[in-house]
């Protein structure tokens, strides 16, 4: 180990043993403290995003290999839940807590469960955890490695002990080709790095198969064709009310349904909306099957309005917030539109965009006026659809691909 990462890692442990003492008074969970139950892979991710992702990988292990013995944990209770929720039929699995990294926690989480991979997912680079599992010779795999260019600089202010942790990987599977040059720049090791996708895209192929929308059709009347506005932020309520009213101009036929990405968000949406001349109806208060322009203040039910969508643009993308994910209205069949900036998503982006699933919009004229060409031409908005879907389907092979990667790493096998 160079003298940097040693020192660094060094200060961390120290700091985690002073800690302990404090972690002690709070009187945590077992499970917190690292008793944990035996298993042969542990697999240590984050909350509830990454228990999607968690939950598609390891459906995929057990297919392909079912008498896996796999322990999950998580960081947040959302998480725990979520992850309870998309894994309740699988057998041979347990689900816990994570232990806080803190040295004593993580040598006996290591002693408990003793297993023979550890699988961080996305960004769980926890220095105990991952110096504990190298000290017992436990083979560690990153699963749909994640790094944006904020952690990026944040991880390089400690590059001697992020060189060394990353090191000690036997594979570090990333999601796209940006992720595999920041771990990369990290120092990881050129040939440990593989891309194989984004497991999320699994998930929500199986979600929008099995999804039945009938609380949306309870609200949503079948009379007109419905326009979805998904995960809009603020900042984009102008420019989407804007939107709205010209469409609202051009047809009599259509109802829009306005989804902030935040709940609380929808008094100011509605607020735009009037200032249009347009009447909203909020989700929450619907009584009966509604047209017109319909506000989802409510967490939950987006996946399935974008079911009964004929377009769909997802927000986040007009202001600079790194957009939403556009394979969600993808998975309906759905063409779909976003602006300028999607930071976030940027390889989804730019494949909807060339093979013709999806278009980038500039402002609310420019969304208009893509809308209203699908909404006019159903052929093309047919064979767009077609194409979004094909989108989906090319993304979701990665949960097979890293399942594939953990059970090498289960059977030592050489890359």
């Amino acid at each position: 180990m160079k003298p940097q990462a040693l020192l660094l890692l060094g200060l961390y442990r120290l700091a985690g043993h002073l800690l302990t003492p404090l972690a002690a008074l709070k009187r945590l969970e077992p499970q917190r403290r690292g008793f944990l139950s035996p298993a042969e892979v542990w697999m240590h991710a984050a909350s509830v995003g990454e228990a999607g992702v968690a939950a598609a990988i390891i459906r995929a292990i057990k297919r392909i290999r079912p008498r896996t013995r796999l322990l999950l944990t998580l960081h947040t209770r959302p998480g725990l839940k979520r992850a309870a929720e998309l894994l309740k039929d699988i057998p041979g699995l347990e689900l816990a807590l994570a232990p806080y990294d803190l040295p004593r926690y993580a040598r006996r989480a290591f002693g408990r469960v003793s297993p023979r991979v550890f699988v961080p997912v996305e960004t769980e680079l926890w220095p105990n955890l991952l110096e504990e599992a190298r000290r017992r010779g436990v083979v560690t795999v990153l699963v749909n490695g994640r790094l944006s260019a904020r952690s990026l600089r944040r991880y390089q202010r400690i590059k001697a002990l992020m060189e060394h942790l990353l090191r000690g990987f036997y594979a570090l599977g990333v999601i796209g080709p940006l992720e595999a040059k920041r771990f990369l720049q990290l120092g990881a090791e050129k040939e440990k790095v593989f891309l194989l996708g984004n497991a999320k895209y699994d998930l929500l192929r199986e979600r929008a198969r099995d999804l039945k929308p009938e609380k949306a059709r309870k609200k949503l009347s079948s009379s007109t064709n419905w326009v979805v506005f998904g995960s809009v932020r603020r900042g984009e309520e102008r420019m989407v009310s804007r939107a709205i009213r010209q469409l609202k101009d051009g047809s009599r036929a259509l109802s829009f349904l306005v989804a902030p990405r935040h709940p609380e968000s929808a008094p100011v949406f509605a607020e735009s909306l009037r200032a249009e001349g347009l009447a909203p109806a909020f989700w929450t208060a619907l009584e009966r099957p509604a047209d017109g322009v319909v506000i989802l203040d409510e967490v939950g039910p987006l996946l399935e309005t974008y079911a009964l969508a004929r377009v769909a643009f997802v927000g986040g993308s007009l202001v600079p917030k790194g957009g939403q994910n556009p394979l969600e209205p993808a998975a309906f069949r759905v063409p779909v539109l976003f602006g300028p900036h999607m930071d976030n998503f940027p390889y989804e982006a730019e494949k909807l965009v060339s093979n013709g699933g999806g278009r980038r919009v500039a402002d609310a004229q420019d969304l208009a006026q893509k809308m209203d060409f699908w909404l006019r031409n159903d052929a093309e908005r047919t064979r767009a659809g077609t194409n979004a879907y094909q989108v989906l389907e090319e993304f979701s092979q990665a949960a097979e691909n890293y399942a594939e990667l953990v059970i090498r790493a289960l059977n030592r096998l050489p890359l």
